[in-house]
């Protein structure tokens, strides 16, 4: 026999995922040896709105701006071009040319797929409701006997 789980709220279902999605950016932080004060670590924050009626509107997910630069290897005068052209001579010469910069991809990858999580539980969830009403509606003589 299963136990019945709690029935979450949307906005639950909501703050969970961004918990989540925080925790494991923290793991591809420490992983990569990414942040070394504290600095990016410490600014994860998220925010949850929602309507009266508990829908959730937005899910913002809040870090320091320069995290997406260490994402994709860029900064300190090095640009996006700058990479492409280091990761291409890595692979013709086996030897860096230039910049020593590399992309430690902790955001990227790992938002995309925590996105995709995310609307799979809502679409499991407005799949649930979507059942519970026909089955309520089924059940209700008034509809059966016109």
């Amino acid at each position: 026999m299963q136990s019945a789980q709690p029935k979450l709220s949307e906005r639950e279902i909501a703050e969970a995922w961004a918990k989540i999605t925080i925790i494991k950016w923290k793991r591809k932080l420490a992983i990569n040896k990414i942040g070394d004060s504290g600095t990016l670590l410490k600014s994860f924050k998220y925010n949850v709105l929602a309507s009266a009626q508990g829908d959730v509107l937005k899910i913002s997910l809040l870090f320091e701006y320069y995290g997406r630069f260490v994402d994709m290897g860029v900064g300190k005068g090095v640009k996006i071009s700058d990479v492409k052209e280091s990761l291409t001579s890595r692979k013709l010469s086996g030897k860096m040319l230039g910049n020593r910069r590399r992309p430690k991809k902790w955001y990227s990858k790992t938002f995309h797929a925590e996105v995709m999580k995310l609307g799979e539980i809502f679409a499991r969830e407005y799949g649930h409701r979507g059942a519970l009403v026909i089955t309520e509606n089924s059940s209700d003589k008034s509809l059966i006997n016109g």
